[in-house]
């Protein structure tokens, strides 16, 4: 997306248009190199050019303030209707300096250990999730670690999801919460709906149930 500034031409005395370059999102960032939405901030989460927004609803990933002060991204603020949600863009010289960086942050990602648990786990939910018709969305694959691999911790999940810890944290409690109320409806006893009783009368072979077939037939006349 092309942005342009208003500066002060001191020459004629006016204020006048001036390109600013291409500035692109996160996630058109990613697309350029290569990678998905997800891997993209952990990537620039790892460089120390985002950091995760918590305290609300939905953590959010911004732009480091050091970012935004050497002007190398920038921090578009929701303006209804035309922007719903506030999003961040990169510009010219913060994407130069990220692919300064990209290859040597790729590397260092990579050269740290895992447990052999984790390997195995992102191995077979890739697998798992394969075999599918339909992906798994970022809270079925946390479920499905829950479930799986009970042992792994809530940033071993996040690492093989290419997610925040906090999200992972956040998906983890729902679930938690989900469990308990499913236990408690479970445990509750039935309401009393009355007891039902089977009795047999002495003139026919009619059965009914809590009452006599004669007072049925007497409470509903002749028809």
């Amino acid at each position: 997306m092309q942005y342009t500034d208003h500066v002060f031409d001191r020459r004629t005395g006016e204020v006048v248009e001036v390109s600013a370059g291409d500035w692109i999102t996160i996630t058109e960032l990613g697309e350029l190199m290569g990678v998905s939405s997800r891997r993209i901030r952990t990537i620039l989460r790892e460089m120390g050019f985002l950091y995760v927004q918590g305290g609300r609803a939905h953590n959010r990933h911004r732009l480091m303030p050091w970012v935004i002060q050497c002007g190398f991204g920038r921090h578009i603020p929701a303006k209804p209707p035309k922007v719903r949600h506030p999003f961040d863009v990169i510009g010219p010289q913060g994407r130069q300096w990220i692919e300064a960086r990209w290859a040597d942050t790729l590397i260092a990602m990579e050269a740290k250990p895992a447990r052999s648990a984790v390997i195995e786990a992102k191995e077979r939910l890739d697998c798992f999730r394969a075999q599918r018709l339909n992906d798994l969305n970022v809270q079925g694959c946390v479920h499905w670690l829950c479930d799986s691999f009970p042992d792994l911790t809530h940033t071993e999940m996040a690492t093989i999801l290419d997610v925040t810890q906090q999200l992972v944290s956040r998906y983890v409690s729902l679930r938690m919460r989900q469990k308990a109320s499913k236990m408690q409806r479970v445990s509750q006893l039935l309401p009393d709906l009355g007891r039902v009783r089977l009795s047999m009368g002495q003139d026919d072979d009619a059965v009914t149930f809590g009452w006599h077939a004669g007072d049925v037939l007497a409470s509903s006349g002749a028809r």
